[in-house]
């Protein structure tokens, strides 16, 4: 279920951030329907077996990012990872909608959250 505590938060963001926003929303919601939504650091947290991806506004306010959590295990096939500097982090960058491609966000959203398992099934106190 969509969280309450996101929608607020959307609200008091700019129309086109908070647009931008919106639109990466539903695309998580569409692709993971039993992912959880809360605010944790003061962004939208999306987590499904652990930390899978955030949304933040860019630092100049002139677009937004999708942070995946586990990034640096992901394969990027399409070669559009930011903060590569990042230990774990890696980020999609939007600036306008039509930046948004919902099909190669979708797997990218899918491979997070394999990953996501695999880590789990994997950890030794997964189990217990």
């Amino acid at each position: 279920m969509k969280s309450a505590a996101v929608t607020e938060y959307l609200r008091y963001q700019s129309p086109f951030i908070g647009s931008l926003m919106s639109s990466i929303r539903d695309i998580i919601w569409k692709s993971i329907p039993d992912v959880e939504e809360t605010i944790k650091y003061t962004v939208p947290f999306y987590t499904r077996k652990g930390l899978l991806c955030y949304l933040s506004p860019l630092k100049k306010k002139d677009g937004i990012y999708i942070g995946f959590a586990n990034g640096r295990l992901m394969s990027d096939d399409y070669g559009i990872f930011t903060g590569k500097d990042l230990k774990q982090i890696r980020h999609i960058e939007f600036r306008k909608k039509s930046d948004i491609q919902k099909r190669i966000l979708k797997q990218y959203l899918q491979e997070a959250m394999i990953i996501n398992e695999m880590k789990r099934d994997t950890h030794p106190f997964s189990k217990l």
